[in-house]
């Protein structure tokens, strides 16, 4: 929980949802309003259409902030584009960029278990394996980076 909201470990990563429950349930689709923001911060957002974890990571520490934990949590990070592009191109994964939609860590809590999963959404069918397999180690790489037993 530490790593989640009080480091900086996933500060980069965009977030494509958060679903948080305690005395009831909190849902956050985490979708930048565009109609909310000045023409000088979406210049600043550079077409990004998710909020980071940083921008966002303290409203979800108001919400779970306490003396319990909540009973569940979903947590839905993902890599963003030019990070994903860098990815791809630095490895030569036999994937092209622009046939990747996502690349993703859940992260469940429920019933004192916590669990993290990685899901890869390519824009092309294909049964090529290469960057799903690439993008598992990728993560437990980072895990590892900072300290996360796996």
């Amino acid at each position: 929980m530490k790593n989640l909201l009080k480091e900086q470990m996933f500060d980069d990563f965009e977030v494509s949802g958060v679903d948080i429950t305690t005395f009831t349930k909190f849902s956050i689709t985490c979708d930048i309003n565009d109609k909310y923001l000045s023409s000088d911060e979406k210049e600043i957002l550079d077409k990004r259409s998710l909020v980071t974890w940083s921008e966002i990571k303290d409203v979800l520490y108001h919400i779970i902030k306490g003396n319990r934990v909540p009973t569940k949590f979903k947590i839905i990070f993902v890599l963003p584009k030019d990070r994903t592009r860098q990815l791809v191109e630095k490895n030569q994964l036999p994937v092209k960029e622009d046939g990747v939609h996502g690349l993703f860590i859940n992260i469940n809590f429920e019933d004192g278990l916590l669990k993290c999963t990685t899901g890869t959404s390519l824009k092309v069918f294909t049964l090529d394996k290469i960057l799903e397999n690439y993008w598992d180690d990728t993560v437990k790489k980072f895990f590892k980076k900072h300290g996360i037993a796996l």
